[in-house]
């Protein structure tokens, strides 16, 4: 793995308060539920080839509309 990278990220209360519920009860630190989420997200944005597929289910959406 290469260098890390920094961001910094605001929340709102409630979110927060939702973050620090999830870490408390998986025994993590808000910071490493935030890093699975985000982890988990681009995984579901992307196919095996490491390809966005956001462009087709943009397309999927506006096709379905009429």
């Amino acid at each position: 793995m290469g260098k890390s990278n920094k961001i910094t990220v605001r929340f709102d209360d409630r979110t927060w308060m939702i973050l620090e519920e999830i870490a408390e009860v998986t025994g993590l630190k808000v910071y490493g539920v935030v890093r699975g989420l985000v982890a988990r997200a681009v995984n579901q944005l992307i196919d095996e080839r490491g390809n966005l597929i956001i462009d087709e289910a943009e397309k999927d959406k506006e096709a379905d509309q009429p």
